[in-house]
């Protein structure tokens, strides 16, 4: 039986007078608004469902492509954001442990001390040298490190 006879047949498509109407698009933005402070007010939870509506009906397929690389953008500072808030947590001396998000694999669990910064990137003097890390100095990003303590 070839594969054509196996699959379901796809359900007709339904008559536009039938369809339901598409989601509403805002013609002025509900971010407009902004609370003290300059941060955009929170959404309103039905404008979400109106937005997430719109995409999922297809309103919006002309402009996926702009709201990809909006998330995109918006992802990527938030992270860079909070990698700047890690990076000012943590000092030289501090006891730090290598996190889960690092690679390769045998130098998550690892602790060690903080003993310099090359750049965005906090250099690590491992208690136990792992691996090809033969000197048992890292650099890693400070998001890839969980602190323990602050040495006095």
């Amino acid at each position: 039986m070839s594969k054509r006879h196996r699959t379901k047949p796809r359900p007709k498509a339904t008559p536009a007078a039938e369809r339901s109407a598409p989601a509403p698009v805002f013609t002025t933005s509900p971010v407009a608004t902004t609370e003290r402070g300059g941060r955009p007010a929170a959404l309103d939870p039905t404008h979400i469902r109106y937005l997430i509506g719109a995409v999922v009906d297809g309103v919006l397929d002309d402009h996926l492509a702009t709201f990809s690389v909006a998330i995109a953008q918006r992802h990527q500072q938030l992270v860079r954001i909070e990698s700047n808030r890690a990076a000012a947590r943590i000092k030289l001396g501090d006891r730090v442990r290598v996190n889960h998000s690092i690679r390769p694999l045998y130098l998550r669990g690892a602790t060690g001390t903080v003993v310099n910064w090359v750049g965005q990137r906090a250099v690590v003097q491992l208690d136990r040298p792992a691996g090809r890390f033969n000197t048992g100095e890292i650099r890693c990003p400070p998001l890839g490190l969980d602190h323990l303590q602050r040495l006095q």
